[in-house]
């Protein structure tokens, strides 16, 4: 484990899977950690649990955030959600920044798709936000890829995003074995408004933008950007836990966001039960966690003239960036609006017109994705 911290974010990582552990955002007099941490994981006076050998890494060091190369559940593409979630990551450097703060590297042992990978974290002083950056040189082939961010939100959050084209569930639920779990949304669904989800039971709706919204179900959704978009926010007003989580990406480079609902709905080990309150907050170039096969052949995303794969070539760098941060839930607030984004601030709205400014480098999300 590696810790990486400055004064306004810290976090410990672990090589093992590239998983952000114990992610601590400084802000308003207060340390926020809005960062799930898998309760399998062990916590403050309690040891971690002993897993079966065979369980993969991406379980065993389920936390906070990691990335996904390539995002998939398929066996086909080995290890689920790739190696970049599950390899050794080794340490490649560190500088501090002129104007405070410092930058973080590393470099994934394993090729992904005959890719070298690495990974950057950058911490600014001041701005209450760490910023990533994944970098795949050389490579061949056409891979689904994702930033895999989880908050933990037992008291309930208020859920907004950046305009959206549309959203859709994926073919079939993501539990669709009752005597193993349970799905509650009806799959596949196309909708306009995450406020009126369409359930499986009795054909009714139910309101996604606060979550959890039910009790002992695992679902899924994808709210996929305008083909005009340039700058896509997510937002999470967790009032009753203290903190505002937010996120921003390049729309054209991570043009869906998937929402993976945990909320008890996984009965078989480790989940049993008990892996409730999460919310996956995923920014994604896939056709869902589909796999490499489904996110290359045409689907729907791609038929709406979304991205829903990285094309690797030898000579060719594509460059990921994403960036989420938190502050102090601010008082009277009941739900983000919009994120408007300057050169050197992001200001927060609240419905009710309040504002919240918050330090932030705009040139970080700017950066050419492609190279060469």
């Amino acid at each position: 484990m590696i810790p990486i911290e400055s004064e306004s974010v810290s976090l410990v990582f672990n090589p093992e899977g590239g998983h952000l552990d114990d992610v601590v955002f400084r802000a308003g007099g207060q340390a926020l950690r809005p960062m799930h941490r898998a309760p399998w994981r062990g916590g403050p006076g309690r040891a971690p649990e002993a897993l079966p050998s065979d369980t993969p890494t991406i379980l065993r060091s389920l936390a906070g955030d990691f990335f996904c190369a390539p995002f998939t559940n398929d066996p086909a593409d080995g290890p689920a959600h790739g190696e970049t979630a599950n390899g050794l990551w080794d340490e490649a450097g560190r500088e501090t920044l002129a104007e405070g703060g410092l930058c973080a590297r590393f470099t994934l042992r394993p090729l992904v798709s005959g890719a070298r990978v690495r990974k950057e974290f950058v911490l600014r002083a001041g701005h209450p936000v760490l910023y990533q950056r994944h970098v795949f040189e050389g490579g061949e082939g056409a891979l689904p890829v994702a930033h895999h961010a989880m908050i933990h939100v037992p008291g309930g959050a208020a859920l907004s995003f950046s305009p959206k084209a549309f959203g859709a569930t994926p073919p079939t639920p993501l539990e669709p074995d009752p005597s193993a779990g349970r799905s509650i949304l009806a799959y596949p669904q196309r909708f306009a408004d995450l406020a009126a989800l369409r359930l499986a039971a009795d054909g009714g709706t139910v309101d996604a933008t606060h979550y959890p919204f039910a009790r002992d179900h695992e679902d899924l959704v994808a709210l996929c950007e305008p083909a005009d978009a340039v700058i896509g926010w997510a937002a999470a007003l967790a009032a009753a836990d203290g903190f505002l989580f937010f996120a921003l990406k390049p729309a054209a480079v991570l043009p869906q966001t998937v929402l993976w609902m945990s909320n008890g709905g996984r009965d078989y080990s480790p989940f049993s039960g008990r892996h409730r309150a999460v919310l996956g907050i995923e920014e994604t170039r896939a056709y869902f966690h589909l796999g490499s096969a489904a996110s290359a052949a045409p689907n729907p995303f791609s038929d709406a003239g979304l991205a829903t794969t990285l094309a690797l070539a030898p000579g060719r760098v594509c460059d990921i960036r994403y960036a989420f941060g938190a502050v102090p839930a601010p008082e009277g607030w009941s739900r983000v609006a919009a994120i408007d984004v300057g050169p050197a601030a992001l200001t927060l709205r609240d419905v009710g017109g309040a504002t919240l400014g918050v330090p932030f480098d705009a040139g970080w999300l700017a950066a050419p994705a492609m190279t060469g």
